[in-house]
């Protein structure tokens, strides 16, 4: 069975406080779901690895994490950037996952 890696995004902020609590109800969450030949982009790119030292998190296979609200533009500077030289149509969807965080003020949520 292939290995799915799950970004959600909050769609307020009633969803965001039941995502920390575990709770994820379809219709509160944006999400997007990277497949292992998808995931195997990014991780050549970098991508994770990147954020991951420029926000202080650990977004990697097998982790759950959180990026909140104030790192969220950091994380969206570093995939612009690599868009810039690679465009690739998940990037594009991660980007767009980043600005729906800010537009709703909540978090990305990486379930890996």
């Amino acid at each position: 069975m292939e290995h799915m890696r799950y970004i959600r995004v909050p769609k307020d902020i009633k969803a965001m406080e039941d995502y920390e609590y575990g709770v994820q109800k379809v219709e509160q969450m944006e999400e997007l779901i990277l497949s292992e030949s998808q995931y195997s982009v990014f991780y050549s790119l970098k991508v994770f690895h990147l954020i991951n030292e420029e926000c202080d998190v650990i977004i990697d296979d097998y982790e759950e994490e959180v990026l909140s609200l104030e790192k969220i533009p950091l994380a969206l500077k570093i995939v612009n950037k690599i868009i810039q030289n690679y465009n690739d149509i998940n990037l594009l969807k991660f980007k767009n996952m980043l600005e729906l965080a800010i537009k709703y003020r909540t978090i990305v949520g990486f379930d890996f």
